[in-house]
């Protein structure tokens, strides 16, 4: 579709709740195209519509998959915890009969700016205030079912619903289509830590294999699976097996990306973008907002160079902002901060996997190693 057929597609769709004054592309991913769009009243939305979804049945059911699991994490945490700044689904569709011809969600946007341009001209007073409200948002989500007997015998996965008493229903987790051999990925739910880091294993190695730069050539493919055997070796120094706390269910947001959090003109937090609730081990449950990252992923020692980084503020402040997280957070959740230091490098390793970063991940994998042995290779 044209962006002029695709517009007057959008217009349709709302019509007559809502009527449309301008759509602008605002992103494109494969198989997803990303709209901005105002409408009467001032009202702000992204739509993220499936594109091309009926050529690529994988496509489409990833995409029909995702946009129920946001869907669902926002029903859930607006009946669950009503302090967290959700956004309103204006729309949503999972089937391809309809005007835009895919899957799409509509969401109005976040009250306030982006945080990276919202805190360039915020005092440090301000830039206080804001990360005492990402915090204790953070540990609330995170402390909400550590509260509830009942929560200790769910599995790990993502919202996919709630039953008939509220509870949430956990569904699979699936990250991504794009690799040939997912499909017969196991996706969860997951029964137990164990489980789950081992899926996430065979998840990477799987994506070795769909990479024809790696798989074509054995030397690079060999240094993978040597690669994939230290990480395994690895996994019980850095996860606590012997910690229950650290191993109950927790619920977690885990996008907190600059862009995705905004931030209103006082400090405070207006919303989260791209929200999508997983419940995961404590360890892995509790996270740092990007801005104050200076480790792993975000560390000048790993990052990938093809990906450039600016950081959001300078490392003195970051150093302090940091303190101010964690006295913020055990206030809500005592032990959020626990488990921020015991799944530490437990969460930088599944991060690096994530996101493919081979040489970063050798790299880290290294130096945990050495750090781990008192200094030796």
């Amino acid at each position: 579709m044209t962006m002029f057929s695709l517009a007057k597609a959008v217009g349709d769709i709302l019509a007559p709740e809502f009527v449309v004054i301008s759509v602008f592309p605002a992103g494109q991913a494969p198989h997803e195209l990303t709209l901005s769009l105002e409408l009467e009243d001032e009202i702000s939305v992204t739509a993220r519509i499936g594109c091309d979804a009926n050529n690529n049945p994988a496509a489409l059911q990833w995409l029909q998959r995702k946009y129920a699991r946001e869907v669902a994490s926002i029903a859930y945490l607006e009946n669950a915890i009503p302090s967290v700044p959700v956004p309103y689904v204006i729309q949503v569709d999972q089937n391809t009969a309809n005007p835009v011809q895919g899957p799409y969600v509509m969401v109005e946007d976040p009250l306030g700016e982006q945080l990276q341009n919202a805190v360039a001209d915020f005092d440090m007073a301000q830039k206080e205030f804001m990360t005492v409200n990402i915090a204790e948002s953070l540990a609330g989500i995170y402390r909400h079912m550590l509260s509830s007997p009942a929560s200790s015998s769910l599995k790990f996965g993502a919202i996919a619903g709630t039953d008939a008493r509220g509870s949430p229903i956990i569904g699979p987790i699936s990250r991504s289509w794009l690799h040939s051999s997912s499909a017969s990925r196991p996706e969860g739910p997951f029964s137990d830590i164990k489980q789950f880091l081992s899926n996430e294993l065979t998840q990477l190695a799987r994506v070795a294999q769909d990479d024809e730069a790696i798989s074509s050539n054995p030397q690079a493919a060999e240094a993978i699976r040597s690669l994939l055997r230290r990480l395994d070796a690895l996994l019980p120094a850095i996860t606590p097996l012997n910690d229950p706390a650290m191993l109950r269910p927790a619920l977690s947001y885990s996008d907190l990306r600059d862009q995705s959090l905004f931030i209103l003109e006082d400090g405070a937090l207006g919303g989260m973008a791209g929200l999508e609730a997983t419940v995961l081990p404590a360890c892995l449950a509790a996270a740092w907002p990007a801005y104050l990252r200076r480790d792993g992923i975000y560390s000048k020692n790993y990052r990938n160079p093809k990906e450039p980084w600016r950081p959001t503020l300078p490392d003195n402040e970051v150093a302090h902002l940091r303190d101010v997280f964690i006295r913020a957070a055990a206030k809500v959740e005592p032990s959020f901060p626990v488990a921020l230091q015991k799944g530490e490098r437990l969460r930088q390793m599944l991060e690096f996997m994530n996101a493919s970063n081979w040489e970063g991940l050798r790299r880290w994998e290294s130096d945990v190693r050495r750090e781990l042995s008192g200094g030796r290779p």
